[in-house]
């Protein structure tokens, strides 16, 4: 009996070894990857390494954006249900509600990730680090900050809260400037705190950094010029772009109304418009030099020929032309200083529309500017073969058809690169630019001459003049175009000007749009500004006087 009892207690005691080391052998050998697998689940993660955007400098090296560190407080729900008192000390070091907070744990229980507070400082995130409390982690970000605020928001645009270029450079050139967010790997423990980092997955590449053509104090004294301007005569909106007149570099480039991308409750409406693309106008008399210099070019006119505009006045199929008054016998050179409709009606009727069209076309109205900015609006330039001699007539003194101010502005480049059109830029150039030739260089000289006249005593600019220099351009003045035609009295004033005339350095456009104290015209709203923003761009250039007359 005895016997019988060892040798049961034996055998017993030999199925228990022999299970165990059954599954012994099942967790060790047969199931050891699986659950290797499921421990480091549960105590490996992937930790994303936060990268600086690359900054931001103008065409001198200073800085208009860069990237500050900032922290964001995530909690892990299904982990913090479980202390109260984690909560209380979390909401407090935050300073924010204990209730709060609470609610939005217990209303999220089974969920691993939820953000409690984001751009927070790192002095607070610190803060939050040394309570270790469980579930609840610090991730380290950046932040974009632009010094120079509201005066260069249009061209450089922002990023949202994850960082990402939403307008202007920043957007375009966003992966260039973004670089790469490293991944490290790392050991947590129960409570969800990092207790170690093994290795980096993926090496972090900060972002490279992009220098612009904008000089940041041309850009300072447009931006001073337009508040004022806006102020002054109670305008809708104003724009101003201002190049270098033999690169086509973007020197300075201004909206308003405006808004300041440091403060995020100011990214929406009207104010993050960038108006010198997306505003498409009429460019009224400040095409009327291109007509003159495209009839020289072509010998359909001599510069000292004198064209008869009397009584003021013409029908072009059924349709009045008019000039302010009656001007007589004008010589070219007065057809431009005056303005007049009816004697540019009269040259331009002695090229066929092809050329115009094909002119216009060369100048790059109605095409892209190539510098991808979001928001920009080609215009309008309808095809030759749709016009009409009215439409021939109309488009002669800048009405039916549409630009944006960056594109005339580019247009008048070839006055200063003897009818060569160089291509705009806003990043800065390491060689010359390609130029192409759109007109002779003795028309574009004789033009240029002419335009002189329009800031001397008779001349529509004369507000546009500048101490010791010689100053070249054309005023416009144009009704705006809305539902079922014009609208009456409501206007848009415009001066597009080069200085000095006779090397010209740069370019200045202007457009005011609607200014609603009574005075309306280009030449006493626009021309100001000009006069005003380009006597502070020849001195910081060190632009030599040229003896203005």
């Amino acid at each position: 009996m005895r016997f019988s009892r060892d040798r049961l207690m034996l055998l017993l005691l030999m199925l228990i070894f022999g299970a165990l080391a059954v599954k012994a052998f099942y967790i060790q050998i047969l199931q050891a990857d699986f659950l290797e697998s499921e421990a480091n689940k549960r105590q490996f993660r992937t930790l994303d390494v936060a990268v600086p955007r690359g900054q931001i400098l103008d065409r001198h090296g200073h800085l208009l954006a860069l990237s500050t560190p900032i922290a964001s407080v995530w909690v892990d729900p299904k982990t913090l249900i479980d202390y109260p008192e984690a909560i209380v000390q979390l909401a407090r070091t935050l300073n924010i509600s204990q209730q709060g907070l609470a609610q939005r744990i217990h209303s999220n229980p089974n969920r691993r990730f939820l953000y409690v507070q984001r751009s927070i400082l790192p002095e607070l995130a610190e803060q939050v680090e040394r309570l270790r409390l469980p579930g609840v982690q610090v991730k380290q970000a950046f932040k974009r900050y632009y010094p120079t605020a509201d005066v260069t928001a249009h061209i450089l645009g922002y990023t949202n809260i994850d960082d990402i270029g939403q307008d202007g450079v920043e957007s375009i050139y966003n992966d260039w400037l973004a670089g790469r967010a490293g991944r490290q790997q790392i050991i947590k423990d129960l409570e969800g705190r990092v207790v170690q980092f093994v290795n980096h997955l993926e090496q972090a590449e900060p972002g490279k950094s992009l220098t612009l053509t904008i000089d940041k104090d041309i850009q300072f004294f447009a931006h001073r010029a337009l508040k004022e301007v806006m102020a002054k005569h109670q305008a809708k909106g104003a724009t101003a772009v201002v190049l270098d007149a033999k690169t086509g570099e973007i020197l300075a480039l201004v909206n308003q109304p405006g808004y300041n991308p440091n403060n995020r409750s100011q990214l929406q409406g009207e104010a993050i418009r960038n108006r010198a693309i997306s505003t498409l106008i009429e460019p009224g008399s400040t095409v009327k030099p291109f007509v003159v210099a495209k009839a020289l070019d072509l010998g359909l006119i001599k510069a000292d020929e004198v064209i008869n505009t009397s009584p003021g006045y013409i029908r072009v199929q059924g349709h009045m032309i008019s000039d302010a008054v009656n001007y007589g016998r004008l010589s070219i050179s007065e057809v431009i200083q005056k303005s007049s409709n009816v004697a540019t009606a009269n040259i331009v009727r002695r090229m066929s529309a092809q050329q115009q069209w094909q002119f216009y076309s060369d100048l790059g109205f109605g095409q892209d500017l190539g510098l991808f900015l979001p928001g920009e609006q080609l215009g309008q330039l309808r095809h030759h073969r749709e016009w009409q001699v009215v439409d021939q007539v109309s488009s002669s003194f800048g009405y039916g058809f549409s630009v944006n101010l960056l594109q005339l502005a580019q247009g008048y480049l070839i006055f200063a690169n003897q009818g060569q059109l160089p291509p705009l830029s806003l990043i800065k150039r390491d060689t010359p630019p390609m130029m192409k030739q759109v007109l002779s260089a003795e028309a574009v000289g004789q033009t240029l001459k002419m335009m002189e006249t329009v800031t001397h005593q008779g001349g529509t600019g004369t507000e546009a003049r500048i101490e010791g220099y010689r100053v070249a351009g054309k005023t416009g003045t144009v009704l705006k175009a809305g539902v079922g035609g014009y609208q009456e009295a409501k206007y848009m004033a415009m001066f597009v000007g080069l200085v000095p005339a006779s090397r010209p350095d740069m370019i200045m456009a202007i457009m005011v749009d609607e200014p609603s104290r009574g005075v309306y015209g280009g030449g006493s709203v626009a021309a100001p500004v000009f006069q005003e923003v380009m006597r502070h761009a020849l001195r910081l250039r060190n632009v030599d006087p040229d003896g203005a007359l």
